[in-house]
């Protein structure tokens, strides 16, 4: 899928639901920090996210 098309339905979806005004992309970091509160090891958070180094994800 275009990218720009995902960001366009997610924010149709978004709009329906009554969820507040935030990018796709804010939930990416938001899950990255959720995983990192839980105890989730840094390796493990670094591989859902798809970051290239460790260190993007800490």
């Amino acid at each position: 899928m275009e990218p720009r098309n995902l960001n366009r339905h997610f924010a149709a979806l978004r709009e329906t639901a009554g969820c507040p005004d935030v990018r796709l992309h804010d939930l990416r970091h938001t899950v990255v920090s959720l995983l990192m509160e839980l105890g989730v090891p840094p390796h493990v958070v670094q591989a859902i996210a798809r970051h290239a180094d460790v260190k993007i994800t800490l």
